[in-house]
């Protein structure tokens, strides 16, 4: 199957594939806002009338913020990575267990990524 060209920003453009692609009952995107950060996070969906809460909720570790130890020449370092997910940031969160869990995919960035 041949993807169209798509116009607009990073939102638009994965909404408009996931239409071109159909409808996956095993996969539903949604967005959202962050209502509260890490670590008690709580997320409003876009289309939805409640908050989801840090339970129901699961978070990859890059945007948790994590700690990494990277060896340069021979040299040991630790790097760490603070968490990136704050009040007011649009996600981008994957549904399953038939909608009573969550996955946040991404952040999602720059003004013109709105859903």
């Amino acid at each position: 199957m041949a993807l169209e060209t798509i116009d607009g920003g990073g939102v638009s453009k994965l909404r408009d594939v996931i239409r071109q692609l159909g409808y996956n009952k095993d996969l539903d995107i949604e967005f959202g806002t962050v209502i509260a950060p890490l670590p008690d996070i709580r997320v409003k969906l876009d289309n939805a009338n409640f908050e989801l809460e840090r339970e129901d909720l699961v978070i990859l570790e890059r945007l948790k913020g994590y700690t990494r130890t990277l060896k340069i020449n021979g040299v040991e370092a630790v790097v760490e990575y603070p968490p990136v997910l704050e009040a007011g940031d649009r996600v981008a969160l994957q549904m399953f267990n038939a909608g009573q869990d969550y996955v946040i995919l991404d952040r999602l960035g720059g003004e013109g990524d709105v859903a």
